[in-house]
């Protein structure tokens, strides 16, 4: 009697790793740079749009520029709190999740800006919104680095961080035409509205980085 032994089918194993940091800069991941870039343009257009409208609500509130500097400070511990909880919430549950919540909490918070009737109201906005933007950054610069192939990621991180001044700048300018007309309430509406809804076009244009599918 013969036996006849088969040998098992052999499995291919494909590093997700080796594919992201060899492969090709294709469209798809040139896409994931660009939704980071526009996350990070956010951060930075909302990082400086209490500046600009401080000098209306002044006159509004028949307050002191010195008196919004504990709203400005509490806006920077916020995102020094934030930034190490967004890089644990990205190791966590991944850079897309700290992405999207990070986006959607300070435009949530700056929105919030907008209803506000003192400056201690502004003060705890500012926070929560700086817990954001401190978050957003690192999960946004990790998921642009970790889907550009090695030869491309100075270049490509570069452009994101690029961002944020570009944001600053067009937070300029949407002072300069919106707030004579309308108001400085509505620079928040616009600066609370477009994170919002870029963190629901992340949740579904946005994949998870390379390093959460191993």
């Amino acid at each position: 009697m013969t036996t006849q032994v088969l040998d098992a089918p052999q499995q291919r194993v494909i590093d997700i790793g080796s594919l992201a940091e060899e492969g090709t800069w294709n469209a798809s991941r040139k896409q994931v740079l660009l939704l980071c870039a526009l996350a990070i343009v956010l951060d930075g257009l909302d990082n400086q749009i209490l500046g600009f409208a401080i000098p209306s609500m002044i006159k509004e509130w028949s307050v002191t520029r010195s008196d919004f500097a504990p709203a400005l400070a509490l806006g920077f511990v916020g995102m020094t709190i934030g930034t190490p909880i967004g890089g644990v919430v990205g190791d966590w549950l991944g850079r897309k999740v700290a992405l999207i919540a990070s986006v959607f909490l300070f435009g949530a918070a700056t929105f919030a800006i907008a209803v506000a009737h003192g400056v201690g109201e502004v003060g705890l906005y500012r926070f929560l919104a700086g817990l954001g933007l401190g978050g957003a950054l690192p999960a946004a610069t990790a998921l642009i680095a970790e889907f550009t192939p090695r030869r491309n990621r100075s270049l490509s991180v570069m452009l994101g961080i690029v961002c944020i001044p570009i944001g600053g700048m067009i937070g300029g300018l949407i002072a300069a035409q919106l707030q004579p007309e309308y108001g400085w309430r509505m620079l928040f509406v616009v600066s609370g509205v477009l994170p919002v809804i870029v963190a629901a076009v992340l949740m579904f244009a946005l994949p998870e980085s390379p390093g959460a599918w191993r």
